[in-house]
């Protein structure tokens, strides 16, 4: 029985780790990054160096 289990954990993690290298070579697909836009900052002075936040 702990064989068993032990032999369905490492099928499930093989499944996990096989999916999230999938994700990551998909996000790095360059048909998906999309152009670069300009993003407008609002600068706020924090104690010992300013914060940059996205003005909306």
């Amino acid at each position: 029985m702990q064989k068993i289990l032990a032999l369905v954990l490492v099928i499930i993690s093989g499944v996990m780790l096989f999916q999230s290298g999938m994700e990551v070579y998909y996000s790095m697909n360059s048909k998906k990054i999309e152009e670069p836009q300009v993003v407008k900052l609002d600068r706020i002075e924090g104690q010992y160096c300013p914060l940059y936040f996205p003005k909306e």
